[in-house]
């Protein structure tokens, strides 16, 4: 559900939670700081800034659909 410590680590290269904090300010990443003063990425929050889900509303991971140019094979087939 969210980032490990060492995972936030090498997303920002910084060991203490201060330049943790900074850097994902600094780089418009959404995150929320628990009581212990620690970062929190969600998983899918990370996977969708890094490409791996694709979506229409920021922040809303989803899986992209694509169908076939029926249209285009048609054309193709009549010649």
């Amino acid at each position: 559900m969210f980032l490990t410590e060492d995972e936030i680590r090498e997303l920002t290269g910084y060991s203490y939670c201060s330049r943790q904090i900074e850097w994902l300010r600094n780089n418009n990443w959404k995150f929320e700081i628990t009581a212990q003063k620690r970062p929190k990425v969600a998983r899918s929050y990370f996977e969708f800034r890094l490409g791996a889900a694709f979506s229409s509303r920021v922040g809303e991971p989803h899986v992209e659909v694509r169908r076939p140019n029926f249209n285009a094979i048609s054309r193709l087939v009549r010649g």
